[in-house]
């Protein structure tokens, strides 16, 4: 709880590292979010691996467009890590649903 004015500041401060957690996403689940969406995307079907790499593209433009203060850091942090999971899940999911159909 914040008891007084310079904590206040403190929290509404600028964060210098602002966009180290949405560019480490970006870079890598940026790829993958979009192969996806040209890989699942091409029928009309709507499946679960769609809703989380639209899901992941939303968490993403979430995570680059929340404020700039100490306060959201959480938050944004919590945002681009949710959208890098939710690039990789969908992934995750095909590899082993190919691993389980080639072995028998």
């Amino acid at each position: 709880m914040i008891e007084n004015d310079t904590q206040l500041a403190a929290q509404l401060a600028p964060d210098p590292a602002w966009r180290t957690a949405p560019l480490v996403a970006t870079l890598f689940g940026l790829p993958l979010l979009v192969w996806e969406c040209v890989m699942f995307g091409v029928d009309s079907y709507v499946s679960g691996l769609d809703v989380m790499v639209y899901g992941g593209l939303f968490l993403l433009v979430v995570a680059w467009t929340l404020p700039r203060h100490r306060a959201a850091r959480m938050l944004r942090v919590t945002a681009a890590c949710s959208a890098f999971v939710c690039a990789v899940l969908p992934l995750v999911a095909v590899v082993l649903m190919g691993i389980a159909m080639a072995s028998g």
